[in-house]
Parts: C-alpha cells; structure tokens; sequence
C-alpha cells in the first residue's frame, strides 16, 4: 500500500510541471506588438516556348501535366502557333524546370518565342 501511495504522489509531483512552461521560461518573451516577419512578394514571371505541338494530344497531354506543376499560374497550349505559354511564381519555378517538364512528356522545345502570348483566352 506504501508503494501506491509513492507512485501515485510521485505522478501527481510531475504532472503539475509543465514542459511548455519551462520552454516558455527559457525563451526570450516577445513583445505583443511584434509581428512576423513577411514572405517575400511572389514575382509573376511569363514564357512562351515555341513546341512542337503536333496533335490534339500533345496540347492535352502538356495541358493536364504541365498546369499542375509547381508555381504555373496561366497556361496556353497553341497547336496552330506551336507555342506553349506560361506564367509562373519565379519563386517556386524557373524556365528551365518548366521547359525540361514539357520535354519529359515528349514534346520537343525548340527554344523561347519572341513573339510572346497572342491570344486572348479566359
């Protein structure tokens, strides 16, 4: 009966102290006012590379591939103009990332078009 008695007041002594009330003890307190600090601005970057989209599912194939790839914003698939056009979070991708995506699924990149993005969609 002794020996319950001894654990049971042992527990009841290390469950009133807190490990978050040490932490908080140990770390520096931070003023009310404080606040975080802040991202940096995502820059919204634009591409437009001149592929060799050949078929509708060359655009289908870069369409459902390269839209969910990290960063892409915007993305146009023109068949008839060969391009492929992008916009993009330079933050979380570059040029060359989304250029070695588009040639994994097949799709020769000839290099970037001087003409830019044309075409008006929605």
């Amino acid at each position: 009966m002794k020996t319950i008695i001894i654990i049971l007041s042992a527990l009841i002594a290390f469950s009133t102290v807190s490990p978050a009330a040490d932490f908080a003890s140990a770390a520096p307190a931070a003023s009310a006012g404080q606040k975080k600090p802040k991202k940096a601005k995502a820059e919204i970057k634009e591409v437009t590379f001149n592929a060799h989209v050949h078929c509708a599912g060359c655009v289908k194939k870069i369409q459902e591939n390269i839209s969910f790839e990290r960063g892409v914003k915007d993305l146009h698939v023109c068949m008839e103009d060969q391009i492929v056009y992008i916009k993009y979070d330079s933050s979380k991708t570059n040029e060359e990332i989304l250029r070695n995506a588009i040639e994994k699924l097949g799709v020769k990149v000839s290099g970037k078009s001087q003409h830019g993005h044309q075409h008006n969609h929605k």
